[in-house]
């Protein structure tokens, strides 16, 4: 069995550094724990990108117990306690060890040359979500982390490490993946702002050539009350309000079409829609969405079982 332990980062061509990667390709950084969400995540990611042009860095963060504390290992009253210890090191190497030959496997299925997997096990230096943004900014295309983990990284929905990522990641694509999402279906939340264009170019540049039904969704916020408008007047005054809507936002969605097709995405796997009339922007979305710019954390908090992709 291949070892990829902190020892062995050096021993095998899957585990070279994410810097020494193709600079010409597309290059995530996929944040993983040996959980079982962390599979799904992989799972998701070895069939939403294209393996001809993408590389994917696997890095897993452990933290060590202290050299300090084995040399309590000679006192009898804690050589007990000592053991225990050793074995559940052992045993977190040996699960992870067994995580990443599962996942890249996975993405050897997927179509992925060897050498466009790597991994990255390393022992957490400033903390877990410091040591990734530091990781991040290393050229990364994405940062890619499953909302929940069952080892290292406890919780990796809002309020963990994937809260703390977010939080600062006003200059990164930043996907959180919950559940088992549906790799084939791609929902861009469009509107006016800069934002926006930024979720639609980094959507091309990451799919590009690639095969996926894309829905570009521009959601008109309902008004509760109209300026004390009733009946007919209201009614029409919500007509000539979602009309301008959908006026401005046409060319919006021409200029997303026009971007996508040149990144080689065929026409017809591109379809655009206008929800009028709801409560708020962040409601309309989570039963669809999977690829966001500008969204609310209340957005990340609803797609609990799908991939949201926050692009800064």
């Amino acid at each position: 069995m291949r070892r990829f332990g902190i020892d062995a980062i050096d021993a095998y061509p899957h585990c070279e550094k994410g810097r020494t990667m193709n600079k010409s390709k597309n290059r995530v950084l996929l944040v993983v724990d040996g959980s079982y969400q962390s599979l799904e995540t992989v799972n998701y990611v070895s069939q939403v990108l294209p393996p001809d042009n993408s590389e994917v860095v696997m890095l897993h963060i452990t933290s060590k117990v202290p050299e300090a504390f084995w040399d309590m290992e000679k006192d009898p009253v804690w050589q007990q306690k000592v053991q225990t210890v050793r074995s559940w090191e052992t045993r977190q190497e040996n699960k992870i060890n067994d995580f990443m030959e599962k996942a890249v496997q996975v993405f050897s299925d997927a179509g992925f040359a060897d050498s466009a997997v790597k991994v990255d096990v390393r022992e957490r230096k400033e903390g877990i979500a410091r040591d990734i943004r530091a990781e991040s900014h290393l050229e990364y295309a994405s940062v890619i982390l499953g909302r929940r983990g069952l080892s290292t990284i406890q919780d990796l929905a809002l309020g963990g490490v994937a809260n703390k990522v977010v939080l600062r990641a006003s200059d990164l694509a930043v996907w959180l993946v919950g559940g088992r999402p549906e790799p084939d279906k791609i929902l861009v939340g469009i509107d006016s702002s800069d934002g926006s264009m930024l979720a639609v170019e980094h959507l091309a540049r990451i799919m590009e050539g690639v095969s996926k039904k894309i829905l570009l969704l521009h959601a008109v916020r309902k008004v509760p009350e109209i300026n004390g408008l009733k009946g007919s007047e209201a009614l029409q005054f919500q007509e000539e309000r979602e009309q301008k809507a959908a006026n401005q936002i046409e060319p919006v969605f021409r200029k997303a079409f026009a971007r996508l097709q040149a990144a080689g995405i065929l026409p017809g796997e591109i379809s655009t829609k206008v929800i009028m009339g709801a409560t708020t922007r962040e409601g309309t979305t989570p039963e669809e969405a999977r690829s966001v710019g500008g969204v609310s954390n209340k957005l990340v908090q609803a797609g609990k079982d799908r991939a949201i992709w926050l692009v800064g």
